[in-house]
């Protein structure tokens, strides 16, 4: 069964910095992943960070690539490769059970925030293992 965790950070804007710590944490553990993003403007913004994150590493990636082992994608159908979900999106998209992993990012804006609410109860009436992790004390995540 998928297993989904949420993340917590305070800042009210998508945190890319933390989703390149994630990806990057993913990969090294051979773990192919989807960053599931709300806009082509985020997707390039990310696709441009994983570049330059870690100077020492090399994440090979691609925006809307269906067959890399980080994939960056605005499609509602991005393929079914992937073994973790980065769900930048308000919403969940319905192919969502096929992943072992799921990662929910809530960050301070409240329509947002609303919307990771309706998220969680989601998963938790089905059943789904959940977890949630607290970010708001680190520093380093409120980059974007």
């Amino acid at each position: 069964m998928t297993k989904v965790s949420f993340y917590k950070i305070n800042n009210d804007s998508i945190p890319l910095g933390l989703v390149c710590e994630l990806v990057q944490k993913a990969h090294c553990s051979s773990h192919q992943v989807l960053c599931q993003v709300p806009s082509q403007q985020v997707a390039d913004s990310l696709d441009s960070l994983l570049w330059t994150h870690d100077p020492a590493s090399f994440i090979p990636h691609g925006v809307g690539s269906k067959n890399i082992p980080v994939a960056i994608s605005t499609d509602p159908f991005p393929g079914d490769h992937y073994q973790l979900l980065i769900n930048l999106c308000h919403e969940i998209p319905e192919w969502f059970s096929r992943f072992e992993r799921i990662i929910e990012i809530v960050n301070s804006n409240k329509s947002y925030q609303d919307s990771k609410r309706e998220n969680f109860q989601f998963y938790k009436d089905r059943g789904y293992p959940l977890g949630f992790y607290d970010l708001t004390k680190r520093t380093a995540h409120n980059k974007s």
